[in-house]
């Protein structure tokens, strides 16, 4: 039976290595639900309607499942997950592009802009979004 205190620090709190791999299982969990549902969804456009039912009922059920599925998929977002571990393991230098290191790693800035750029993306849609909800609720 393991001690407790190898998993807190000596205030008390849990530690930050124990922290960052019960996130780490849990963006696990979330990536095994993720291709689990991206096979669901890829199985419903793969069917082919049986003959004997109505091929727009057929179809009508479908693409309610599949809404269903992508609105799943969607929720699950582990990106900021990954990334958040992945710049942590970088400023720790645990990940780094030294030769002298273990694990090989080209530090890039590539994925903060990308991220930033998710960003303004999003701002954009909702300043759209807030724009139209005003201009329908002014008339």
């Amino acid at each position: 039976m393991p001690n407790k205190n190898q998993y807190t620090d000596p205030t008390g709190r849990m530690a930050e290595s124990t922290m960052r791999i019960q996130d780490l299982h849990q963006a696990e969990k979330k990536l095994v639900l993720l291709i689990e549902t991206a096979a669901e969804a890829l199985g419903i456009l793969s069917d082919e309607a049986p003959s004997d039912m109505d091929t727009d009922q057929f179809v009508r059920n479908r693409a309610m499942s599949f809404r269903e599925l992508a609105s799943r998929y969607f929720s699950l977002d582990i990106q900021f997950a990954l990334r958040s571990h992945t710049h942590y393991l970088t400023k720790e230098a645990i990940i780094t592009s030294s030769a002298n290191k273990i694990i090989p790693f080209k530090t890039s800035v590539i994925s903060q802009h990308k991220e930033l750029e998710i960003w303004t993306a999003a701002i954009d849609t909702i300043s759209q979004r807030i724009a139209e909800i005003k201009k329908v609720a002014q008339e």
